[in-house]
């Protein structure tokens, strides 16, 4: 077969964001279904997210880096949700959009990849890991992309944090 004939597909960052808000705009139809109501109330010292992006950040980190993991403190010891908001609050317009469109898929993408009513909020903790692994390992570069971004963040606010130090044998700066 020759190589004009075969199709190669290499997304822009343009046709990513247009998918994203795509994926997150089907998302949010799906809410309807599954519902948008029950999220705890927010620490009053955040910026960006709000009781859903909270709650959902939140569950995600938890399952990323739980306490009592490999090191005996977690995400939510280290404050790894408080640091993603900070870290979002100071970022550029477009970006905090594409993290707001991220949560939100996140949110209501088992309706759309498990054929799901539950949220993920709503998904005991084996459901949620089932469905995280099926972020990362997705064929589709969106969902594997959004999930190593908002991984990597989680982890940047996890080993940022004093309280993990210790547990990685790091002594903290030297100036």
């Amino acid at each position: 077969m020759s190589d004009d004939l075969v199709f190669q597909f290499s997304p822009t960052r343009r046709t990513f964001l247009r998918g994203l808000a795509f994926a997150a705009s089907a998302a949010a139809a799906g809410t309807s279904l599954t519902g948008c109501a029950g999220y705890p109330e927010i620490p009053s010292e955040l910026k960006f997210l709000d009781e859903k992006g909270f709650a959902v950040m939140s569950a995600f980190a938890d399952r990323i880096i739980p306490s009592g993991g490999a090191y005996e403190v977690g995400a939510k010891e280290a404050c790894v949700v408080e640091f993603f908001d900070a870290f979002a609050a100071t970022d550029y317009p477009e970006a905090q959009k594409d993290f707001k469109s991220v949560i939100t898929l996140l949110e209501h993408g088992p309706l759309f990849l498990q054929f799901s009513t539950k949220r993920f909020t709503e998904m005991t903790p084996d459901e949620q890991d089932e469905y995280l692994k099926r972020w990362e390992t997705n064929d589709s570069a969106l969902l594997k992309g959004a999930f190593t971004g908002i991984k990597k963040l989680c982890m940047m606010g996890f080993y940022t944090n004093e309280l993990v130090w210790p547990h990685i044998g790091y002594d903290g700066p030297l100036v």
